[in-house]
């Protein structure tokens, strides 16, 4: 045996060593990623279901709060929203944003600046879906503007409280969600102005009421608003129709997508009534609906005489990487009795979310004829929403992590435009002009 020998020994069994060590970190890691990848991947960790309200906008934050707060938000984004994997480069405005509010965030800061600020984050992703909520206490009154005059009736305001009121529906946009301007500005000057919490949190000083300015045949009239406690809504309308049948018509109407048992045996009803009445024409009427359950179109669309129709492309956010999935085609689960009449659909720019959808369905199917006035959000756009909760001002916000791409490619980017366009309130009549053959 020569001198090297035992040197060689002890090299050959360092390596064996190393080599099992490596493997034996190897597995470990394995089997780390084995248990924790699915509580990682899971879209819902950490998510709430909890309604409870908001602190009060009056209410002061620590800048160590505050800033906790808005780093829990920019990692919940960061972890969950598909715009971090896509490509799409949204993420980066986020990103400018997050960091011009942290830096915004003092000692000490009220929860209404914070939400304004936390909000802005939410609202740079241009996705209606991811928002910032303030959630009053649901035991305390809700206020809006009471008046047998509607603001509506009297036109748009110049001054709110003194203040032109395009600065506050500027301060409206940065913090609302919202991918088309023409949406945002139509939801402001027909809900966010009548309600207090709206304008409390654009900057207007509620305190005493409101002064708006309006223009008049007689010149610039100032009026004074009072705020009032609303009256709970009921929830939203039930689905409804009606048979016209001298007019060989059957209205359908949809206010909101609630996918349930009364909303299968109301589509079951509407259909076999159209079927005993012969009737040709279906008009289904979506204005006002702000969406739901996408479930609702399915339904419908199962009573059509057509064997498949094309869905939207779809990318999940799981943890790290985007699952897609792309050119779905469903194959349609017939119910009877089978409608092979001519269907139109009615929109506007409060169709919204799954109301959307449903008209998307239709027009890129070619299954219907379209009228009225565009969606209100993009077809290519995010959804789905996971909910938390800010840990100390306990804001409210909801995350997407799906993102949507609309069926028709061709149409990438564009909204959902009807076939003929009209004002909303005029587009039931405009439905039954293209019926009657007079359009």
């Amino acid at each position: 045996m020569t001198a090297c020998e035992p040197g060689r020994k002890q090299g050959k069994r360092r390596v064996v060593i190393a080599v099992l060590v490596v493997l034996v970190l190897v597995l470990a890691a394995a089997a780390l990623l084995w248990v924790c990848s699915p509580l990682y991947i899971d879209p819902y960790r950490g998510t709430v279901q909890s309604d409870e309200p908001s602190l009060a906008l009056e209410d002061v934050l620590t800048g160590e709060q505050a800033r906790e707060d808005l780093d829990y938000l920019m990692t919940c984004l960061r972890e969950r929203h598909p715009a971090w994997l896509d490509g799409s480069g949204k993420d980066a405005a986020a990103e400018e944003a997050y960091q011009q509010a942290r830096s915004a965030i003092g000692d000490e800061i009220s929860v209404l600046e914070f939400y304004r600020l936390a909000a802005g984050v939410a609202a740079s992703l241009r996705d209606a879906h991811t928002t910032v909520s303030w959630r009053p206490d649901p035991d305390a009154p809700y206020y809006y503007i009471d008046t047998g005059v509607t603001i509506a009736q009297l036109g748009l305001p110049l001054t709110i409280n003194g203040v032109p009121s395009e600065e506050v529906l500027d301060a409206y946009k940065s913090i609302s969600s919202f991918e088309l301007d023409e949406y945002i500005e139509h939801n402001f000057w027909t809900y966010g102005i009548n309600y207090e919490p709206v304008l409390r949190t654009c900057g207007v000083d509620t305190s005493n009421g409101v002064d708006m300015t309006f223009r008049t045949e007689t010149g610039v009239q100032t009026i004074h608003f009072d705020f009032a406690p609303l009256e709970g809504s009921g929830g939203y309308p039930k689905p409804d129709y009606i048979m016209d049948a001298r007019n060989n018509t059957a209205v359908f109407t949809l206010t909101s997508c609630v996918y349930d048992e009364e909303y299968c045996s109301t589509v079951a009803a509407f259909f076999r009534r159209v079927d005993s009445f012969g009737i040709e024409n279906v008009i289904v009427d979506l204005r006002g609906n702000t969406g739901g359950n996408s479930l609702v179109a399915n339904e419908f669309l199962r009573y059509l005489d057509v064997d498949q129709y094309r869905a939207w492309d779809c990318a999940v956010r799981y943890g790290w990487y985007l699952k897609w999935y792309r050119d779905q085609v469903y194959a349609n689960d017939r119910a009877e009795p089978t409608f092979d009449g001519s269907l139109y659909v009615l929109t506007d720019l409060n169709t919204f979310s799954s109301g959307m959808d449903f008209a998307m369905l239709v027009a890129d199917n070619d299954l219907g004829t379209l009228v009225g006035e565009p969606c209100g959000n993009l077809p290519d756009s995010y959804g789905d929403l996971l909910r938390f909760l800010l840990p100390n001002s306990r804001l409210r916000f909801n995350v997407s992590y799906k993102k949507w791409c609309r069926i028709d490619r061709e149409k990438a980017g564009e909204p959902i435009t009807p076939d003929v366009l009209c004002p909303s309130e005029d587009a039931l009549n405009r439905a039954y002009e293209l019926i009657r053959g007079e359009a």
